[in-house]
């Protein structure tokens, strides 16, 4: 939001310097984006964040920056004559989304002078308007424009005699047509807030107002509008249609609502000042079970100090909090009970009072005490389990990527990554309108956009959530990563990355995880090229797969250089039960290496399982060192050679016991596979 450092100072009623204004406005937590010189004034461009919807005003900066100074706000008068009552009736049927209506007409005004040409508004109400970037329209419109950014309540002014009969604040109906102000013409659905008369739309609530009922040079009479709108009838509505407006901006984060009868004094004091005329007394229709309920709060003294490393007594943090006019129901020496303020949304727990005096007293100026430490030891969190896993993959020459979880569902569409697609109703971009099914999008594109800069070797990886909709909505946490290696062999590498250093880098993955009891099989991920991949199960559960991406997807996605792929899912990669440290055996180990003739249809994971399963207790490790074809072996035969290794911790293993052990796999191999043993 940009603001005039005039503005500000005219509330506060006194002078600061632009340096410590921008430094004070920062530790208050309005953090200070730029400052921009305008002739004898500076423009402060100052980043809000959600929460701070009470700031979205000079009021609501002056407010904050009182507080810190221990001062109060200039006191404002915008008191103007009234006559009689409005003539026009308003029906609220929207009581929820509505629950406070405020108006009043002003007649005989006029937005030309005698010339015939727009009415002049102060200087000072023009440049405010121009530095805040808000465009000058018409005398009316400014001045209801100024009023939104002076005090953060959005209003609008209907032309009176446009208007047909009664005005009501109703939801729209289906596919319900309105002319906006700019000229767009849209359908509305049931949950849009609507302003009405006899003839239709004359306003979408909160957003912005129709062409049918807009103020033009030759208006003499005008109906104010000062409401208060829930934000959750408001919020996402702008962006759905593909309009933000400066009203929805302040409406979905919410709006004072106490504010709306002092907007309106303020703003027909303008124009009955500026523009002539006669108003109304306001009118406000209320309904009470429906408007934001100010919420009590009790705060421990004892629970401060001990959060903020302080001392203060009761007493002065009962007056930081009222400087942030914060109500005080009652207060104790331990125990401070308050209602918050209408425009402070964000006060709900007595941690949010806790950090309110901090930014008072100002975070520099907390004491500075050490910690009192004790060793400990916890149980990791899935978290740190994740921390763990990225720091062993950076050690692994990976980058890590972040990227929106929104993609192009075309993209999505084209990759067959759409089963159970879930589509955004108001997506921040075009190409960015569906939530992702894999991580395997975002990817692509980081390697697309590397290799369009020269860049022949990237390792990355991105760890975060995947959605899906098919009876449920659901997201899982996964871990995927590509390999691209194009760069020519140097004096340091031996050899391009190719699938069994994927493969390397998968089971390590797991080993990493502690995962137990892992195999590989044939993959059916169709990202994956079918003979050059593999699933990783634990136990009898997939829980990711690896390989070449399949030629088909490169083809789709107009990349013609080979890379490499992984995706797991994150969950699945640990193992709920704690590690157990076991003392390493002091006894020699022996080693055998059996090669068995199968038939080529036996996955070599059948065969390790059956030797596994007979090989006996001190078995400590398998490998598949040699896969042989072709020579003295049948076309429908192959050779797998395996290396056994037994340990025991009780004492030296004798030959004749191991012996028997392969005795029993070999009788129990040809048994279920028909396999022999070679010579």
């Amino acid at each position: 939001m940009k603001i005039l450092k005039s503005h500000l100072e005219e509330k506060l009623g006194r002078k600061k310097s632009v340096d410590k204004l921008s430094n004070q406005l920062t530790m208050l937590g309005l953090e200070v984006d730029s400052i921009a010189k305008l002739k004898s004034d500076f423009c402060i461009d100052i980043d809000l964040t959600p929460n701070r919807g009470d700031c979205f005003s000079a009021l609501g900066v002056a407010r904050e920056i009182a507080a810190a100074d221990q001062t109060s706000l200039k006191k404002e008068n915008y008191s103007v004559k009234k006559y009689g009552n409005s003539k026009t009736k308003v029906l609220v049927e929207a009581k929820e989304a509505c629950p406070k209506y405020s108006y009043l007409e002003i007649s005989n005004l006029s937005l030309t002078n005698s010339k015939g040409k727009a009415q002049e508004l102060p200087q000072k109400i023009n440049s405010r308007l121009e530095a805040a970037g808000i465009n000058l329209i018409n005398p009316v419109v400014d001045i209801l424009n100024y009023v939104m950014l002076d005090t953060g309540q959005p209003m609008h002014a209907f032309d009176k005699n446009k208007i047909s009969g009664d005005i009501k604040v109703r939801f729209a109906k289906n596919n319900e047509k309105i002319k906006l102000l700019d000229d767009q013409k849209i359908s509305l659905s049931r949950d849009c807030l609507l302003i009405s008369d006899l003839n239709g739309p004359i306003a979408f609530a909160g957003i912005m107002g129709s062409k049918d009922s807009s103020v033009e040079m030759n208006t003499s009479a005008v109906v104010l509008e000062s409401a208060f709108f829930a934000p959750k009838f408001v919020r996402g509505k702008a962006r759905k249609f593909g309009i933000q407006t400066d009203a929805s901006q302040r409406f979905e984060r919410g709006v004072d609502f106490n504010l709306q009868l002092k907007a309106l004094e303020m703003a027909s004091s303008l124009i009955i000042k500026y523009l002539g005329g006669s108003s109304t007394k306001a009118k406000e229709i209320i309904s009470n079970n429906y408007l934001p309920k100010q919420k009590k709060i009790s705060l421990s003294v004892n629970f401060l100090n001990e959060r903020l490393g302080t001392q203060l007594p009761s007493k002065k943090i009962k007056k930081f909090l009222q400087h942030l006019d914060i109500k005080i129901l009652s207060a104790q020496p331990n125990l401070i009970k308050i209602l918050t303020p209408s425009h402070r949304f964000d006060l709900e727990i007595q941690e949010d009072l806790v950090e309110e005096v901090a930014r008072l007293i100002g975070y520099d100026n907390l004491p500075i005490r050490k910690l009192k430490t004790t060793e400990q030891n916890f149980s990791k969190t899935d978290y740190s389990k994740v921390l763990d896993l990225k720091k062993f993959l950076t050690n692994n020459n990976f980058q890590e990527v972040i990227n929106y979880s929104f993609v192009d569902d075309d993209l999505q569409n084209k990759l067959e990554l759409s089963n159970g697609m879930i589509k955004i109703q108001n997506p921040i971009t075009e190409n960015l309108n569906s939530m992702r099914t894999s991580l395997f999008p975002g990817l692509i594109a980081n390697l697309i956009s590397n290799t369009k800069r020269g860049n022949d070797y990237l390792k990355i990886y991105e760890e975060g959530k995947v959605f899906s909709k098919i009876k449920s909505i659901k997201e899982s946490n996964h871990l995927a990563g590509i390999i691209f290696d194009q760069e020519k062999k140097s004096w340091n590498r031996s050899g391009a990355f190719d699938f069994y250093s994927l493969k390397e880098l998968a089971l390590n993955i797991a080993n990493f995880s502690n995962v137990t009891d892992v195999s590989l099989k044939k993959s059916d991920l169709h990202l994956l090229h079918p003979k050059i991949s593999a699933d990783i199960f634990k136990a009898k559960k997939k829980i990711g797969s690896f390989g070449r991406v399949h030629p088909l997807i490169l083809k789709k996605i107009n990349f013609k250089k080979p890379f490499f792929y992984f995706e797991f899912q994150t969950n699945e990669l640990f193992n709920s039960i704690n590690t157990k440290l076991i003392e390493p055996s002091k006894f020699p180990s022996i080693q055998r290496d059996l090669a068995f003739i199968v038939s080529e249809r036996i996955d070599y994971i059948e065969l390790f399982k059956e030797i596994s399963k007979h090989a006996g207790k001190d078995l400590i490790d398998v490998k598949l060192f040699d896969l042989f074809k072709g020579g003295d072996l049948q076309k429908n035969q192959k050779s797998l050679a395996f290396r056994l290794t037994w340990q025991s911790v009780k004492g030296t293993l004798e030959d004749s016991y191991i012996d028997s052990v392969i005795d029993k796999i070999v009788k129990n191999s040809k048994s279920k596979f028909g396999a022999k043993l070679r010579s």
